[in-house]
């Protein structure tokens, strides 16, 4: 009742655009804070989105108890710390928020006044609606289990038990050194054949002096083998040493880290794929360009136009060449030439011509009638 109350308060306000958004992203995060059952928020009425803000927003022991209960339930290993931290050490809980929230990658390390309420009122309704939004996430993630930190503990069990079984097999050790050879029988009659011939070329070396420098290094390998195996087991069963203790706060924090951005990574996926229903797929869908009936139509009379005009201009070339050819002929024509050393030959190349051809009929003439 309350809620509707609430977003009801804010209708017809003559605030600006920014106050009005900031208003309603109080109403959401106080909205998800009694959804996830927030225990300050028991008994509390409240019907204006003002006093909403300023509940979330103004610097408070009350506002600081709401983030503490955010963070406990983020990363459950806080509750031992907070409890250590009471009365006037209030400000060793504030940094620890901060960490965990830059841990989370959700605020900067220096970002105090983002918890103590004296940053933009947008700037904390935005922090606590993620921290919520990993609250949330963490509750759709672990519906069987009653808290991050047992599932963390079955998790842990069942990865110890598995690889207790594994080092514990008394197979493990006839694979790491086993009796037979893998090899096929016939590739390994042909590298005796060619170790044979490889040592019996080495003068001074013999065969078994090489079987047992190679023995020494198969013995050498297997103990660094298993000096490593050890090592292994004894970092996957910290309590086989002595002293040994597993942080489970620094565990918890880098799986809320792995799935924040898991869950970031699901979102920006989410988004895509809204905005392609929305604006993309109606582009993507589109039919492809359909040629008119025209098109090659007009292509094949484009190919036309064009080798007509290369026609034409090979026409107009060979026109001005014709012409360049006739003129020249006419000037020769016309024109007086010396056709020899006297002066006196000097004339036309058609006077020429009809001289030589009447000096060739006589020449012809002449070879008819013969010696007389």
């Amino acid at each position: 009742m309350e809620e509707q109350g609430a977003a009801g308060g804010g209708i017809g306000s003559p605030e600006g655009e920014g106050a009005e958004s900031t208003l309603q992203m109080a109403v959401t995060v106080f909205r998800k804070l009694k959804d996830l059952d927030c225990p300050f928020l028991n008994g509390l009425y409240v019907s204006e989105l003002s006093t909403i803000q300023e509940l979330l927003c103004s610097p408070s022991k009350y506002r600081l108890e709401i983030l503490e209960w955010m963070c406990v339930r983020i990363c459950p290993s806080l509750q031992d710390k907070f409890s250590v931290l009471k009365g006037t050490q209030a400000e060793g809980k504030i940094q620890e928020m901060v960490k965990l929230g830059h841990e989370l990658m959700l605020c900067g390390p220096d970002e105090q006044d983002l918890v103590k309420g004296f940053a933009c009122a947008q700037r904390q309704l935005h922090f606590m609606d993620q921290m919520l939004d990993v609250i949330q996430n963490l509750c759709t993630s672990y519906p069987t289990c009653s808290s991050v930190e047992q599932h963390f503990g079955d998790t842990k069990e069942k990865n110890e038990s598995l690889l207790g079984d594994l080092l514990s097999d008394p197979h493990l050790q006839s694979l790491l050194s086993p009796e037979s050879d893998l090899l096929p029988v016939d590739i390994e009659h042909i590298l005796d054949q060619k170790l044979t011939t490889t040592f019996s070329h080495r003068p001074g070396v013999t065969l078994e002096a090489e079987e047992e420098k190679q023995v020494a290094e198969l013995a050498r390998q297997l103990q660094e083998s298993a000096s490593k195996l050890l090592e292994l087991q004894a970092e996957c069963f910290p309590q086989h040493k002595e002293g040994a203790a597993v942080v489970a706060g620094d565990l918890n924090t880098l799986e809320q880290r792995l799935r924040l951005v898991v869950s970031d990574f699901h979102q920006l996926i989410l988004a895509f794929l809204q905005v392609y229903d929305d604006e993309l797929g109606e582009c993507c869908q589109r039919p492809g360009l359909q040629l008119h009936p025209c098109g090659p139509i007009i292509q094949a009379v484009y190919h036309t136009l064009t080798s007509c005009s290369q026609l034409l201009k090979a026409v107009m070339d060979v026109t001005d060449n014709s012409m360049r050819t006739e003129n020249m002929a006419a000037r020769q024509h016309n024109e007086s030439i010396c056709w020899g050393s006297n002066s006196s030959s000097v004339m036309s190349l058609a006077t020429k011509m009809q001289e030589l051809s009447q000096q060739y009929k006589l020449f012809s003439e002449n070879l008819k009638k013969g010696p007389a």
